[in-house]
């Protein structure tokens, strides 16, 4: 079995400043337990990996509950939201996707591949 890395958990006070910096950004949220938010790492991990300029951070829900449930109204992980170059949301996800599919979603939605 091929072991695939994971993208590391950042806090989200260490990355609210990108969002909004000039270059589209994607917050991952999850949580360590949860199979899906797990596999969606992956992918992003992947991505990120071939696309090293690429913004895609990972951000634990329960820690950071109070940023995911009352400022971005999350109710279940894995949820991933796209943000523009100049910070507004453009797209919302809920649940886990395959690369293929995370891919021509970063296509439309103007993430340089």
């Amino acid at each position: 079995m091929v072991k695939r890395d994971i993208l590391p958990v950042q806090s989200y006070n260490e990355i609210k400043e990108k969002i909004g910096n000039g270059r589209p950004t994607i917050l991952s949220f999850g949580m360590s337990h949860c199979y899906s938010c797990i596999a969606m790492s992956k992918v992003f991990y992947e991505i990120l990996r071939e696309h090293p300029g690429l913004q895609i951070y990972s951000i634990d829900s329960q820690k950071d509950r109070i940023i995911s449930r009352d400022i971005y109204r999350l109710k279940e992980m894995p949820a991933q939201l796209f943000f523009d170059e100049n910070g507004k949301e453009v797209f919302r996800h809920t649940g886990a996707y395959k690369k293929p599919v995370a891919e021509v979603i970063l296509k439309k939605y103007g993430f340089a591949l």
